[in-house]
């Protein structure tokens, strides 16, 4: 043989081997270590908009350091505009783009020839009138704002100074406001027709006006106005301005005969005013005035067991007698109509404000869940007739939906969604015959929840609600039916995005009203493997538009095209910026964080397990850098309900954690991370968390080379509870750290909630912590579920950490677990962070917190160094 040949070959072989080992280590290029002095140089990446053609985009990229940077850029050419600091932009059209810059500086590029245009003092800005002109708000004198309209040449058209509030109408093409002078105060109206006008709606030189509201046609306003020497947010008279009639009406609180004379104007917030769709109607809320109401001066607490609330939320929001109710002014007649009376005094208006629902927020007290469950009548606007119509109905969020023209109010109730005619007064039950749950049947939490209502089709033509999987359309007389996704068939769930049409004022209030013959969906695969979106056209067409097996997020579509914008990142993929156009292939416009190639990056996958019930589930392990399936590596298992959705998820690595285990950070320390998921038995929340994260533990042990000596344990919040409860059940956990935990079921179902001052039983018995009793209906179950009743038990080391000021799990939680551990001398530290909440928000805590996380598993788990902070005092 050719002796160049025969040295090439054996060069060749040697190459061959080389890579062999270099895939058996998991070596095959050399990479650095990642440290904290790196995690800095991370980003991260939010899509902001669109130009209307989709040729232009805009993004921007975030740092810890507060160096944000904003960027324009050409999808076609490649072309980037880079805008340090800069934010709230906004194309024009296709050719223009407006930005702030810190210190109230605003900047409008011309995107074809990047000419710009800078103006200083300027707090915020829009584009209206088909983009013609810019509206410019500037600082003024006395923290008022200067209003300047300009054309996009920069050219001043219009200005208003000293002016105190304003609100732009629902179609943009006008703008209200209020003027405050020493001379004189005033309402006016900026238009934007052919010309801009400015008209002034009414002057005065002793009353001051604010908080304009418009009617949802842009044809009126509604404002409030107060003497000048009134004390601040009070009011004594509501106004009204027809805008083509040019007709003011006022109802003034001070003179009118008809005005209850123990009540006073609460219409100091824009929140708090409204006009009806048919102009008849001003809607705004009133309350009695505190002298009326009798006051507890003493000091002394009276606690009755038949209080309707407990004794610390009426003291510090009062009783029903003190909150704010509805009433309605017809400005034709001057006619005042209590909507929420001395009965029931909360009220919410239908669709068309002919009706309005109202309950007596005390009946059905005291109750035991969060919300007190409500008897809602139907009260007549128009004749004052009030009729019951729904009795004890879940006061829970989303059970209940008001279709947008008025017609109809849907409610969930036993497990189905129904429909309440207001014209026929007649209920339908419009889920019963599909034999699909409109609610999570995973039953682990004793009150059902349902996936929720959509929206209602024009007209109130169709009702739009979610099963598990898919989207369906429901006549609401009939019940007639139609699905309009085929999520059930691949395990694959469908929601609509961004597609809503309500309207809100505070009071007058329109459900979403769906435009369904083009919906944007966001879909993923039941077990998160695969997410994207999808085009409904006409509900029947159904087109992928990106489905993958990424994490596919924040999706934009420009006005002009099919031209769509979003996120796609993987687990070892830092997150890119994509714009597909329809029939092309997608195109990546930017790549964020770049240098996780220079790190040995970890990557994640599912394990498969079952619980000791044969039920099968799934886990997300994420792997070590640089791993090598030759060595043995600790591992972390981070705990909370299900958590599959990580899978596809990049992680930046910092040390700004409040409440979770940085799998960036912590992989790159060589460890293992296991997420389970966990399914729960009622009654039984602390087992089922046992038997599913020892099994899902054990599964990762057979399928990695996970050294079973060294794995750890960590949640926090129910995580922390569910941390502890295991910790007293195996030694399979080396060392453990809870967050935020409760320990003691017995104790914390009989304390109140110090951020909403209700019982914390309603958690049990209904929610998260899932024991479907009371407390004295199983007091051996909760004693069973609790951490504390076998706190004896515990062998390995425990770390908890908290925050002083936690409003949502009491901190002494957390001191009654350290208290029985320090008697027991059991190894166990507990820190707590001054002036700090359930999450750690403060950046300081949470870098101590990130580091403390590190050096506890570093010792307990991989026999490094003991940090002098684990030493007793």
């Amino acid at each position: 043989m050719d002796s160049f040949l025969y040295n090439c070959k054996i060069i060749w072989i040697s190459f061959i081997l080389f890579l062999m080992t270099c895939l058996v280590n998991g070596q095959v290029k050399k990479t650095r270590p990642l440290t904290q002095k790196d995690y800095h140089l991370w980003s991260m990446l939010t899509p902001k908009n669109t130009s209307d053609d989709g040729e232009w985009v805009s993004y921007t990229l975030s740092y810890e350091s507060g160096m944000d940077t904003l960027f324009v850029k050409n999808s076609v050419t490649a072309k980037t505009i880079v805008l340090p600091k800069g934010y709230s932009g906004k194309f024009v059209g296709n050719s223009w783009f407006g930005f702030l810059l810190p210190e109230n500086t605003f900047q409008l590029i011309n995107l074809d020839n990047g000419k710009a245009q800078n103006m200083v003092n300027v707090q915020d800005f829009t584009f209206i009138k088909d983009n013609v002109y810019l509206i410019v708000y500037c600082s003024g004198t006395d923290g008022k704002t200067n209003i300047v309209i300009k054309n996009l040449k920069g050219d001043t058209i219009e200005k208003v100074d000293n002016v105190t509030s304003f609100s732009m109408n629902p179609k943009g093409n006008a703008v209200g406001y209020c003027t405050s002078t020493q001379i004189e105060n005033a309402v006016g109206l900026l238009q934007f027709g052919k010309k801009i006008t400015n008209a002034i709606v009414i002057k005065s030189a002793v009353k001051q006006f604010e908080n304009i509201v418009w009617k949802r046609d842009g044809k009126s306003i509604v404002f409030v106005g107060k003497s000048n020497a009134a004390k601040p947010f009070m009011a004594d008279a509501v106004l009204h301005y027809v805008i083509e009639s040019q007709k003011l009406f006022e109802y003034d609180t001070t003179t009118a005969p008809n005005w209850p004379k123990d009540m006073i104007l609460n219409a100091n917030f824009t929140s708090s005013l409204g006009i009806s769709d048919d102009g008849d109607r001003i809607f705004f809320m009133m309350k009695k005035n505190d002298k009326t109401i009798v006051q507890n001066h003493s000091g002394i607490q009276i606690w009755n067991e038949a209080d309707r609330d407990l004794f610390p939320l009426r003291s510090k929001y009062g009783g029903k007698e003190s909150q704010p109710r509805l009433a309605a002014w017809s400005p034709k007649n001057g006619k005042l109509m209590t909507v929420g009376d001395s009965v029931h005094s909360i009220a919410m208006l239908n669709g068309n404000q002919h009706y309005a629902i109202v309950y007596d927020p005390n009946e059905n007290k005291p109750s035991w869940k969060q919300e007190a469950d409500r008897d809602y009548f139907l009260l007549d606007l128009h004749t004052g007739s009030k009729t019951l119509f729904l009795k004890q109905q879940s006061g829970g969020v989303g059970n209940i939906s008001l279709s947008p023209d008025g017609k109809y109010i849907a409610y969930f109730r036993d497990r189905d969604w129904w429909v309440y005619s207001i014209a026929k007064q007649m209920h339908t039950n419009i889920t019963q015959k599909t034999g699909i749950a409109f609610y999570d049947d995973s039953m682990d939490m004793a009150e059902i929840q349902p996936y929720g209502v959509v929206g209602w089709s024009v007209n109130d033509g169709t009702l739009l609600l979610y099963d598990h999987f898919d989207l369906w359309q429901i006549d609401p007389d009939n019940g007639n039916r139609s699905r309009c996704t085929n999520g059930r068939e691949q395990n694959q769930m469908f929601r609509i995005i961004e597609n809503a049409n309500g309207y809100a004022d505070g009071i007058v209030w329109k459900g979403n009203e769906i435009d369904d013959a083009f919906l944007i969906l966001k879909s993923n695969a039941l077990d998160n493997n695969f997410s994207g979106y999808y085009t409904l056209e006409n509900k029947q067409k159904l087109l992928p538009i990106v489905y993958t097996q990424k994490y596919i997020s924040a999706i934009h579509k420009s006005k002009e095209n099919d031209s769509y914008m979003y996120l796609s990142e993987d687990f070892n993929i830092p997150p890119s910026l994509i714009v597909k156009c329809k029939g092309k292939p997608e195109k990546i416009i930017f790549q964020s964080n770049p240098r996780s190639d220079q790190y040995g990056w970890s990557t994640s996958k599912y394990i498969d397990y079952k619980n000791a019930k044969g039920v099968p589930m799934k886990g997300v392990l994420v792997y070590p850098f640089d791993y090598n399936p030759t060595k043995q590596y600790p591992m972390i298992v981070y705990i909370y309900e299900k958590q599959t959705a990580i899978r596809h998820r990049y992680i930046n690595p910092t040390l700004l954690n409040g409440s979770g285990l940085n799998a960036s950070i912590f992989a790159s320390q060589g460890y293992f991370i296991l997420y389970p998921d966990i399914v729960y038995t009622l009654g039984n929340p602390g087992f089922s968390a046992t038997d599913c994260v020892t099994s899902a533990t054990n599964a990762a042990m057979t399928i990695a080379p996970i050294d079973r000596n060294r794995i750890g344990l960590t949640g926090h919040s129910f995580g922390g509870y569910e941390t502890d409860f295991i910790m007293t059940q195996t030694d399979m956990f080396a060392t453990a750290v809870a967050g935020s935990a409760i320990t003691d079921f017995v104790s914390c179902y009989l304390s109140i909630n110090i951020n909403h001052f209700k019982f914390e039983g309603w958690r049990f018995e209904y929610e998260q912590l899932r024991m479907g009793k009371s407390l004295f209906e199983d007091f051996e179950g909760y004693l069973k579920n609790s951490p504390i009743s076998y706190v004896s038990k515990i062998k390995n080391p425990i770390f908890s950490y908290t925050g002083i000021l936690d409003t949502q799990v009491n901190p002494n939680q957390n001191l009654e677990f350290y208290l029985a551990l320090r008697r027991l001398n059991k190894k166990h530290v507990m820190v707590l962070y001054p002036d700090d909440d359930h999450v750690i928000i403060k950046k300081e805590n949470q870098i101590d917190l990130t580091n403390k996380l590190s050096e506890w598993f570093g010792y307990y788990l991989k026999g490094e160094n003991k940090p002098e902070w684990f030493e007793s005092q």
